[in-house]
């Protein structure tokens, strides 16, 4: 039997192999397809996720969906958000925009004197849920208005998570809140209503 060793070598060897060489070309070639690996990878994940929240939420209902969603943000953000008390508001803002990049999310950032924004125009998680109307085919949207769903109908459970963190960020004492927008509408066009996470600098 012939071992194959070969097939160990992914793109990240090959672009740290190019750049040893100085091969640019090579290298942004094979960190491409790291990146697209992992996108994949992202994708699958939440649309898998997005369709059991719609089975527990058929089987048990709206409102239990959201208590477990708690307890499932409670447990895997709480500790995660709190070294963010540390930080200053313009940390804590590009700790966010890291959170977008992970998600291959189209964002912008703006500063003001009282704020950071870094708003959300083509959010690859909720909002390609949306988008590509897998939510829908899902039955992953509120069929009531909610606190949780920011008072309104057609919210993808996949977001639920967001009100959650403004309760974390609260109880943390960080001055910061996620604004929800729907970015997108039922056609799956892009509308001007980003997902906002606003940082304060007070």
């Amino acid at each position: 039997m012939k071992s194959r060793d070969d097939f160990l070598i992914g793109p990240k060897e090959k672009a740290e192999e190019a750049i040893k060489k100085g091969n640019k070309e090579d290298a942004l070639k094979y960190l491409n397809e790291v990146y697209e690996q992992s996108h994949r990878l992202h994708d699958s994940y939440g649309t898998t996720q997005d369709f059991f929240m719609g089975a527990l939420a058929e089987i048990k209902g709206e409102e239990w969906l959201m208590e477990l969603d708690r307890k499932r943000v409670y447990e895997n953000f709480y500790e995660m958000f709190k070294p963010l008390r540390d930080k200053t508001p313009e940390d804590r803002a590009k700790a966010i925009c890291g959170n977008m990049r992970a998600h291959y999310t189209e964002f912008h950032v703006e500063e003001d004197d009282e704020k950071f924004t870094v708003a959300a125009t083509g959010c690859n998680a909720g909002g390609r849920l949306l988008r590509d109307g897998i939510a829908v085919r899902n039955n992953t949207v509120t069929k009531k208005a909610y606190p949780w769903s920011y008072n309104r109908t057609g919210f993808p459970y996949y977001c639920i998570h967001s009100f959650f963190f403004n309760e974390i960020f609260k109880e943390l004492g960080l001055n910061m809140e996620i604004q929800w927008g729907k970015q997108y509408d039922d056609k799956g066009n892009k509308i001007d209503e980003p997902c906002r996470y606003v940082i304060y600098k007070s």
